[in-house]
């Protein structure tokens, strides 16, 4: 392994720029509340918003390939440089890869500022720039277990490219099916770090003893992800349904080895998995036929976005230099993904209070990710306390 450390005066300036997570997890904040808040004035009629598609389309595609994506990009090409040994992006290739998602988001939001194939392209080369990034850090020191998440980034491209064809084409069932793809694949990445980080975690951060892996769950865990991904193409509820239900019971039963009962007076293992568990969750609302945006919602509001603030907050801190000890406005706000989170699977299950719900779950995301940016932005902006590169 080389030695990744560099003299101060060598580092990138600003600082960032130094390491995948700083940009990407503070403009990626910044932008899901921005998006969120266009959204719910949008559906409360309060103003006429006209991005490329439709405005349906758009949050979901906006949520999913300019928030989660961005978050799920910085987090890889930070922890790269922990799993190889090899130094991260950083500096003028970093600005580079992060003005590219910049202009992706910027090109959709009004549709006579691009035409749609010049944004559409912009957009689609996001995620395989980052996955050459990828790529060549693990391909350097033939680290194949971690390669895998190229192929998957790249899958990921594919559905973002088959959404487009829907926009393009005018099929909303298209555009619809390749979003809920997306969502499976991004809910593989996150049940693939979460079987590596939250038991870490877990054990180090409580009185939890780590039990050893059962490489039967977690390939379990893989192939029932991807039979769900391809029962949302299949056009068959009943396939659907019996897939879902069998990774939302694989899922759950990997969950509940990780000590769960173990993390409840420390913050930053509860925040984990209590946003964790809206995997599951989320699955089995599909596999019991509920609407889909229901269990959808559970998988991205609270295994992705309880997920995302939860890492944030921690890996910020650890990659910054800090004690792993979060600001407390921000434990509250690990508090209301979670409210969040159950807002809106009420507003799919209760029809009269829809748009309430909605809007509640939006502020309470706000909020939260509004408590982050705001305790968290100087630490992402400035270099680390320890003095250390990244």
């Amino acid at each position: 392994m080389i030695n990744i450390d560099e003299p101060a005066h060598k580092q990138f300036r600003p600082a960032i720029f130094r390491l995948g997570f700083r940009p990407f997890f503070l403009f990626g904040s910044i932008f899901s509340v921005f998006a969120l808040g266009l959204w719910a004035m949008t559906l409360s009629g309060k103003i006429n918003f006209q991005p490329h598609g439709n405005p349906i389309w758009w949050h979901g595609h906006e949520m999913i390939f300019g928030f989660v994506s961005a978050i799920v990009i910085g987090f890889l090409l930070t922890a790269v440089q922990n799993w190889t040994g090899q130094p991260g992006l950083k500096g003028w290739p970093l600005i580079g890869l992060f003005l590219l998602w910049l202009l992706g988001r910027v090109a959709l939001l009004n549709s006579t500022l691009l035409s749609l194939p010049l944004a559409a392209s912009i957009d689609l080369l996001f995620l395989p720039m980052a996955s050459l990034a990828l790529f060549i850090s693990v391909y350097k020191v033939k680290q194949w277990r971690n390669m895998i998440f190229v192929p998957v980034l790249l899958l990921l491209t594919l559905m973002n490219a088959i959404s487009y064809l829907g926009v393009f084409i005018a099929d909303m069932s298209l555009m619809n099916t390749a979003l809920y793809g997306a969502v499976i694949i991004i809910t593989f990445i996150v049940a693939l770090l979460g079987g590596r980080v939250i038991p870490f975690f877990t054990d180090r951060a409580s009185d939890w003893q780590r039990t050893p892996n059962l490489p039967a769950l977690e390939i379990a865990t893989i192939a029932t992800l991807a039979l769900t991904l391809v029962a949302f193409f299949s056009g068959s509820e009943l396939f659907l349904q019996i897939a879902s239900a069998l990774a939302g019971l694989v899922i759950f039963a990997r969950w509940s080895r990780w000590g769960w009962n173990y993390t409840f007076k420390v913050p930053l293992l509860w925040s984990l998995h209590f946003s964790f568990i809206f995997i599951p969750i989320g699955l089995f609302l599909i596999a019991a036929g509920f609407p889909l945006s229901i269990g959808l919602h559970s998988l991205t509001v609270g295994g992705m976005g309880g997920m995302i603030l939860a890492m944030m907050a921690r890996v910020s801190l650890g990659h910054t230099g800090r004690q792993l000890v979060p600001p407390k406005p921000v434990v509250f706000g690990f508090a209301l993904m979670i409210l969040a989170t159950i807002a809106r699977i009420t507003a799919g299950l209760v029809s009269d209070l829809y748009l309430p719900m909605i809007v509640t779950a939006v502020l309470f995301w706000c909020i939260a990710f509004g408590l982050f940016i705001l305790f968290y932005a100087s630490m992402l902006m400035q270099p680390r306390a320890d003095g250390r590169p990244g």
